[in-house]
């Protein structure tokens, strides 16, 4: 009886990794990203890699890279932080195969953004 409660517990957390891992890759790769701002199209790439068993995401917005923190994915919705001109940027996107639909607020602003994966 202990042989199968422990089996039937190590076969729920491999399909739980397995499903987490499978999320996760759909959030893997680089991504051109354009935010609606106020003052018109803000575009810049993101690149999203897993690194010691967690996301992390790179933003190159207006030719630098930016502070990243905060990287989670909950489903097929992605979150994160960034830093852009002082004010931290909170990001959530819902990843739909190679496109991503989303929304930004900071700095008391907001407003809406699309990517696409490159290939």
């Amino acid at each position: 009886m202990k042989r199968a409660a422990a089996a039937i517990a190590i076969a729920a957390f491999v399909a739980v990794a397995v499903a987490a891992s499978a999320g996760e890759k759909a959030a893997l790769g680089t991504w051109d990203i354009v935010a609606s701002t106020p003052d018109g199209p803000l575009p810049s790439v993101m690149t999203v890699t897993r690194a010691e068993g967690k996301l992390k995401a790179e933003i190159e917005l207006g030719g630098l890279k930016r502070t990243v923190s905060d990287e989670t994915l909950e489903g097929d919705v992605l979150k994160l932080k960034v830093e852009y001109e002082g004010v931290v940027y909170a990001i959530q996107g819902k990843i739909a195969g190679d496109a991503l639909e989303g929304t930004w607020e900071g700095g008391g602003n907001s407003g809406a953004l699309t990517a696409k994966r490159r290939p």
